[in-house]
């Protein structure tokens, strides 16, 4: 019988263990494989009010987690989890206001009852003032006059030196200083020297780096990771309209110039109108796209490991041979 209860129970507790398990590897399912939706739009135009209108919204999990940003109309950042809000800039900035008003009326009069009493200690300081004032003045003068005896000896004693140094040879002296510029001069050139051959000496074995098997198969993996994350983070939908103009011609040419480089990349999904008269942006964008956990995981693993990578930032410390 008592075998039986204390089977039962541990049955209990293993199905309640499974369902943990299963509900905590759901959950790290769906934090790594399910996409985080982003939609950006931008709008602008010189001649409206506001000139500059941005919307971000990022959504995750069914709109489960809904993250907002408005500027500037609204110009605040809204947190929503299941319906409901969990942070919001603008209601955190007014409770911050009337907390700030109740503590300004305070202040007030706090500030009141300092003045008082700062017109009292300022009338006792102006007495005591007056007072360290006269007995510093009769110091001064006791002092001006010691120092008057002390100045008159002083110019005794340096005009006798001066007799004496003007009777001494100055030719000893000018080579002695031409020797001593000389010595410099050579030794600024030799520290030039060495500061140039420590250059040239990092610049040859960073160069030995670079042209390394390592840096190349470094630079192989490294860059491969980052166009893949690239290209999965990437909006999966661009559409936009844009006039643009620099004020010169020249210039507006050569942006129309870049534009067509990189219309292999941009296709056809944003259109730009030239302005060849007055220098100008308006326009709008839409984008819309996704990012997954694992992607980002993926790519952080495989160039975190990488040995080759390692080894050329203990290269780069000179921590290796």
């Amino acid at each position: 019988m008592v075998t039986t209860i204390i089977l039962s129970i541990l049955k209990i507790l293993g199905i309640i263990l499974l369902i943990l398990l299963g509900i905590i590897l759901m959950l790290l399912l769906l934090i790594l494989f399910v996409p985080v939706r982003y939609w950006i739009t931008v709008h602008r135009k010189t001649d409206e009010e506001v000139p500059v209108v941005v919307d971000l919204k990022v959504t995750w999990l069914l709109h489960i987690l809904n993250v907002v940003f408005s500027y500037p109309a609204a110009a605040y950042v809204r947190v929503r989890v299941f319906c409901f809000t969990v942070f919001r800039s603008d209601k955190a900035s007014k409770d911050i206001s009337e907390a700030g008003k109740a503590s300004t009326e305070k202040e007030v009069i706090s500030e009141s009852k300092e003045e008082e009493k700062k017109e009292q200690v300022e009338e006792q300081t102006k007495e005591q003032a007056k007072e360290q004032a006269e007995k510093r003045e009769e110091a001064e003068t006791e002092k001006q006059t010691e120092e008057q005896k002390k100045g008159q000896n002083e110019a005794e004693e340096d005009r006798e030196d001066a007799a004496d140094e003007e009777s001494s040879p100055k030719i000893f002296d000018f080579f002695k200083k031409l020797w001593s510029a000389i010595k410099n001069i050579k030794y600024t050139i030799l520290r030039i020297c060495d500061k140039i051959k420590h250059i040239v000496k990092n610049i040859r074995y960073y160069i030995k780096i670079i042209q390394s098997n390592t840096f190349k198969r470094a630079w192989k993996v490294c860059s491969g990771q980052v166009l893949l994350l690239l290209k999965a983070f990437a909006p999966k939908k661009l559409r936009g309209t844009l006039l643009i103009g620099t004020g010169d011609p020249a210039s507006t040419a050569q942006v129309l110039a870049v534009y067509g480089m990189l219309y292999p990349l941009i296709g056809n999904h944003i259109d730009i109108t030239p302005d060849f008269e007055q220098a100008i942006i308006e326009g709008d964008l839409l984008a819309r796209g996704r990012i997954t956990v694992f992607r980002l995981l993926k790519t952080a693993w495989i160039v975190f490991f990488n040995r080759d990578l390692r080894r050329l930032i203990k290269l780069f410390k000179r921590e290796a041979a």
